[in-house]
């Protein structure tokens, strides 16, 4: 065989020969290995000695029988493989089986040359296929013998006996001597904080004598482990009294409620001193001043503390019954209410030991809207600590109603939920009320429905059911004409624009033109209605409501442009108008004057300080582009390695650039400040110290931009965008309380004793409504909800373009942004 193979070949027969005899021993001793390695794994991970009793004994029998089986097993299934069965499966392996051919003689054609020439080129390809031959592994193919594959599983539980067991269970389950071990820590302690804290455990062991503070209720645990008696516990920690427990007990847990000294008398024991930390209550305060919108919902901020985390807070509202005005509803007793309890709004992310909140909320329905109460603020730390802040004395902010029907519909529906002692009393009024309903109410439909409701308090139906309906009612009588004349005016500037777009005739332009300007003049009228002047004739006209000034010049020129065929500059007029008429400033009697100058004297500056905000925003964007440009060895005083001489010396021109920029721009917001308006009023005051707080930040950025310290720049740079922002924002505060008086009532007008009174200053019932609540004239001209509709749309607009993949990638991510930032 030597003479007819190669070496290769014969040793890749050899190969497969041993491959063989694992082959055969695996399919018959697995039951015996698998016996094999499952008791050794169990013996690794647990030692017998700690079992039950009969519980050795029953494994070793198991075991052993396990073991005779796989024995069996081995020897009915085991058949020695020759050097021919492996000769077979190489030659199986290889196409044409090239070692059968090997071994083939020529039986015919001996002596003809041609023959036997074919026959030696016919070896010789058998030779150079035979000489390919690899060695054939061996195939198990135990899964049809072990369906439920418990061979892997005894493997697995070796495995895992080997990595975590131990060789001395081992020896005590064969029985060997126990070796001795060596002897460990006689005795453990921890002090466990609580969770609240977040702090985490202390091993005490690790702190042999030291001086610990830890907080208050943390969890002592100690464990001694030598014999009874051997050790015990001093502690003057948990204030147990000395014979009240056990010091000797092996197991010892108690709360740390005071500073003390906690020690373990004994063989190697130890000695700590103990200090408290108390977990003192929280704290709760209101910042500022509270503020009300024209919806009647009310804004307060406040500021809460706590050493760990505030976990809960609530505010209480509670009505101060002897400060109320105990007159016709009022009068009697009122009914039962619980104190108002609303929950404080904590921060979402960030620190909850110190944070600052808005509570917001809408208590215009409740029946002591504009009573006087007492409200106080209370919040929780984990420990259920409480913490409350001082008691402030107000009117229960609410919606104010300025339509003298809506104003006694409120009021009625107010004494009726005040006690049901007055549901007679107000079916009678109301229907006092209603007795010319004509002349009362701008829409029949709500006189049937007040009819309605004095019918059902008539019949004392549900009580609750019809103050609900007062409240509709009285906001269908207080914005129902006004929405109405909003929806009308809307709908005649789109027919207009629409008019425009298509090139519509130049009659159907004259006609919608005229219904534009019917559809302002009944807008002005209800919300001049709404919002009367404290100093308004009684005989103004309609078409004088609002001043004739700009808006009816551009009406004029909007005309004009249409008339000439001018429909792209038509267009942009009108949307121009469309942002007047959403911002306008109801200014009846003015066309002019001392006033008109204070407005536009405070645009010139709200416009010079946009600009200076332009300004040092294109500042720190350069200063950024500079910073990003420096390498890693460049210094803030300037510097660096040889070769970045020329770019630290370009680098260093770049930044006096920008700080003699920075120190102009300063000299102009100092200039600036000289023209501020409000001097001498508080909110002009105001925005004074936030206009030097601007030029103290850009002072020190040109500082640090002389000095190359880029990083430093920025900050002030960011802290004087900042601060102009606030600038203008309380410019336009002041500008607003310059142009309050003249625009009519103020919320705090009272007329004075004496005065004439328009029969429009009356409620239904006689009484005077006064100016308290009126709104000023700065409303805004387009429904609230016309604007959250709108805001909608942009929104759903936006999204559709950052989902088009057509679009170019930096469009979407800039839409992305701006999705992501509102």
């Amino acid at each position: 065989m030597a003479k007819l193979f190669s070496r290769r070949v014969i040793f890749a027969l050899w190969l497969t020969f041993v491959g063989l005899w694992a082959e055969r021993i695996m399919r018959a001793a697995w039951p015996l290995l698998s016996t094999l390695f499952f008791g050794m794994g169990v013996l690794l991970l647990a030692a017998p000695d700690l079992w039950l009793p009969p519980l050795p004994k029953l494994v070793r029998g198991i075991w052993l029988l396990s073991g005779l089986y796989g024995l069996w097993y081995f020897f009915r299934h085991f058949a020695a493989p020759t050097i021919g069965a492996a000769f077979a499966r190489l030659d199986q392996n290889r196409p044409d089986r090239p070692l059968a051919a090997l071994r083939d003689n020529q039986a015919l054609g001996q002596d003809d040359p041609a023959s036997a020439a074919l026959w030696q080129a016919h070896m010789a390809q058998m030779r150079a296929a035979a000489a390919k031959a690899s060695a054939v592994g061996p195939q198990l193919d135990l899964a049809p013998r072990d369906p439920f594959a418990l061979r892997y599983i005894a493997l697995l539980v070796f495995v895992i006996g080997g990595l975590f067991g131990s060789l001395q269970a081992v020896r005590t389950g064969l029985g060997t001597a126990p070796v001795a071990i060596a002897v460990g820590q006689q005795w453990e302690a921890w002090l466990h904080p609580p969770a609240s804290t977040r702090r985490p455990m202390i091993y005490l062991n690790d702190f042999m004598g030291a001086e610990l503070s830890v907080p208050q209720d943390s969890v002592v645990l100690v464990r001694l482990y030598g014999d009874a008696g051997l050790h015990a516990v001093e502690e003057t920690l948990s204030g147990r009294a000395a014979g009240a427990f056990d010091a000797d007990d092996p197991s010892q847990t108690f709360l740390v409620t005071r500073s003390g000294r906690l020690a373990i008398s004994g063989p190697e024991g130890a000695a700590w001193q103990v200090s408290m930390l108390p977990d003192t209550p929280p704290e709760v305060e209101v910042i500022g001043e509270m503020t009300r919108d024209a919806e009647g919902s009310f804004s307060l901020s406040f500021t809460a503390r706590d050493d760990v985390a505030v976990t809960a807070g609530r505010a209480w509202v509670q009505l101060t019954l002897e400060e109320v005005d105990r007159r016709y509803g009022l009068a009697v007793e009122p009914a039962p209410q619980p104190d108002i309890e609303l929950a404080l709004p904590l921060t979402i992310s960030g620190n909850r030991a110190e944070f600052t909140e808005v509570l917001k909320e809408d208590l215009s329905k409740h029946v002591w809207a504009h009573l006087p109460v007492s409200l106080r603020l209370e919040v929780e730390d984990m420990r259920g600590q409480l913490g409350h802040s001082a008691a402030s004395e107000m009117a229960l902010p609410a919606r104010t109603f300025f339509d003298p029907l809506a104003k006694a519909l409120v009021e009625q529906r107010r004494d009726l939920l005040w006690s049901g002692d007055n549901q007679r009393r107000v079916a009678q009024l109301l229907r006092a009320i209603s007795q010319v309903p004509e002349s009362l109410f701008r829409d029949a439909e709500d006189a049937d429905v007040l009819a309605q409701i004095i019918q059902d308090l008539e019949m004392a139906t549900d009580l609750e059911a019809a103050a609900e309906a007062l409240w509709i009612l009285a906001l269908e009588v207080e914005d129902g004409d006004l929405e109405q004349a909003a929806q009308k005016l809307a709908r005649a500037q789109d027919k207009l624009a629409e008019a425009i777009r298509n090139g519509a005739t130049p009659k159907e332009i004259t006609r919608l033109m005229d219904e534009l300007r019917q559809a302002q003049r009944e807008y002005f009228k209800e919300f001049a209605e709404r919002n009367p002047p404290s100093e308004q004739p009684e005989s103004l006209p309609d078409d004088k409501l609002v001043s004739p000034g700009q808006l009816q010049e551009m009406m004029d020129r909007l005309q004009q442009l249409m008339e000439e065929g001018r429909m792209a500059e038509a267009q942009e007029l009108l949307e121009e108008i469309n942002r007047l008429m959403q911002n306008l400033q109801m200014t009846p009697g003015q066309s002019g004057g001392e006033d008109q100058e204070g407005q536009e004297g405070g645009g010139q500056q709200v416009e010079d300080l946009a600009d200076s905000l332009r300004q040092q925003q294109e500042l720190s964007d350069e200063t950024f582009r500079d910073l990003q440009g420096q390498t890693p060895g460049d210094q803030p005083g300037g510097g660096g390695t040889e070769g970045g001489d020329a770019a630290g010396e370009e680098g260093r021109s770049s930044q006096e650039s920008l700080s003699e920029q920075q120190k102009q721009l300063e000299r102009d917001v100092a200039r600036q400040r000289g023209n501020l308006p409000g001097a001498g009023t508080e909110a002009g005051q105001a925005t004074r110290r936030a206009m030097d707080e601007a030029a103290e930040a850009m002072d020190q950025a040109a500082e640090d931009l002389r000095a190359g310290d880029l990083p430093g720049a920025l900050d002030n740079q960011s802290d004087a965008i900042d601060a102009l922002r606030d600038v203008m924002r309380r410019l336009g505060e002041t500008l607003d309380e310059q142009a309050r008086p003249g625009q009519g009532a103020t919320p705090n007008d009272r007329r004075a004793e004496g005065q004439s009174q328009s029969p429009s200053s009356r409620d239904p019932l006689g009484r005077d409504v006064g100016g308290n609540g009126q709104l000023g004239a700065g409303e805004q001209m387009v429904p609230q909800e016309e604007l959250r509709l709108r805001s909608q749309e942009l929104m759903e607009e936006i999204r559709r373009r950052a989902g088009s993949l057509e679009r170019p990638e930096e469009e979407r991510n800039y839409l992305q942004r701006l999705l992501d930032r509102f």
